[in-house]
């Protein structure tokens, strides 16, 4: 760790507290080699940070054997990029993002137990006997910049593996309280279409969250009903209702709208947000949950709608909005931790199978928060003229490995003649 710069050391031992010494030193050992790039091919090769007395087996003893508390190593993590983010105290709101990510093994004839951790489930163009896993990844969504500069970043703060007979939207609703957030706040988590359902708005609502996430067009929804008349025995709990993708013809009176810019094709572009409450139903027995109803128009483009779910009324329709549009920020986040090496773990342990992803969002939040300038950290330019940029986060591991492994090679000064140097004299 001598060889890292301080920022990265300081919030390494922050951790410390978690694990036993000897478990802390092959952590440390194992993180460097993530953060430089020595434990991609194999872990056992980030023992070359270690001095000569040190056995490379403690480092798959780390996955395997050492006792390692995954939901304690999550919560210290979230604790970590909340203070980072937010050293004066904590917003009104925060968000996060929930996505699943498959990583596939070409070598899995290799890993004995891999079946037992593979997701069935055929896609298009995949090869029939390609095996992997699949993991249920959380991050939180920030912004960085200054004024209208500001940009949309996010980082993985924790992870559960997909095993056969859990759904993953219940996965996202065990994994929600793993990571301890604070109670003080509002805790809004932003999904796909994919995840939100019934089940993990249950989940949320028990543990005092919201949900923002995309529709389906066939979504049934409820109004509220109308005042109970004297002769109605019981009263009704929902009102008219009608598919989502209909609201704005048979609906179009119960609608408000709203009118904001959004980046759609490459332009800005005005875009009109059309917000109506509505109720949910089959979420709690004989209870309705309200919600929102966003409907974003884009006019000009022949674009179908976008219809997104919030369940927290307080959120502003706009805001909703544009914080939706960061959810794509946890595809950057898949993209940049399978480059650190998601898919390159070749562990035969259900333990390791589960830890590899934690230690893995540990070096992708370092990485992250000194390409987004939250973390300073100096480091020297590559100055490649074929990619400029230098705050991503492959950029930015290639520059901590340039200071910390500088080149051994050195241009060799010119030697000045004797002659002239005797007429210099």
């Amino acid at each position: 760790m001598e060889s890292l710069p301080l920022a990265f050391t300081t919030i390494l031992h922050s951790f410390e507290p978690l694990m036993r010494a000897e478990v802390f030193r092959s952590f440390c050992y194992l993180l460097t080699g993530l953060l430089i790039g020595e434990a991609q091919a194999g872990t056992v090769r980030a023992s070359v940070f270690a001095p000569a007395d040190y056995w490379p087996q403690r480092l798959s003893d780390l996955f395997c054997r050492h006792k390692l508390s995954g939901q304690a190593l999550m919560a210290q993590l979230t604790q970590v990029a909340l203070l980072s983010l937010y050293p004066q105290g904590l917003p009104e709101r925060l968000f996060w993002i929930a996505d699943a990510t498959y990583t596939e093994k070409p070598y899995a004839r290799r890993i004995a137990s891999v079946a037992w951790f593979h997701r069935l489930k055929y896609v298009a163009g995949r090869a029939k006997n390609l095996k992997g896993q699949c993991y249920v990844f959380a991050a939180h969504l920030y912004t960085y910049g200054d004024g209208r500069a500001r940009q949309w970043a996010s980082v993985l703060v924790g992870a559960l593996l997909y095993v056969k007979g859990r759904s993953i939207p219940t996965l996202v609703g065990a994994l929600a309280p793993q990571l301890r957030l604070p109670p003080t706040v509002r805790h809004v988590w932003v999904t796909d279409s994919g995840i939100l359902s019934r089940p993990l708005l249950r989940t949320l609502g028990a543990q005092g969250h919201w949900a923002l996430g995309r529709l389906r067009c066939n979504q049934r929804v409820y109004f509220a009903p109308a005042r109970r008349s004297p002769r109605q025995r019981r009263p009704r709990v929902f009102g008219p209702s009608g598919r989502v993708d209909q609201l704005l013809t048979r609906f179009s009176q119960r609608l408000r709208h709203h009118h904001t810019v959004l980046r759609v094709r490459g332009r800005e572009r005005a875009v009109v947000i059309w917000e109506t409450n509505i109720l949910l139903r089959s979420v709690w027995p004989h209870q309705a949950l309200p919600a929102r109803v966003l409907i974003v128009t884009v006019p000009g483009l022949a674009l179908a709608p976008w219809y997104l779910l919030c369940t927290d009324l307080a959120l502003e329709p706009v805001e909703a909005v544009h914080t939706y549009t960061g959810r794509f920020q946890i595809e950057v986040n898949f993209d940049e931790v399978k480059e650190l090496g998601l898919g390159h773990y070749q562990g035969r342990s259900g333990h390791g199978v589960r830890r590899w992803p934690l230690f893995l969002c540990v070096a992708q939040l370092l990485l992250k928060f000194v390409a987004t300038g939250i973390v300073p950290v100096p480091l020297p330019t590559l100055n490649w003229s074929w990619y400029p940029r230098e705050n991503t986060v492959g950029q930015v591991r290639r520059r901590l490995r340039d200071f910390c492994c500088p080149r051994i090679s050195r241009d060799k000064p010119v030697p000045v003649p004797a002659q002239e140097f005797a007429n210099a004299a």
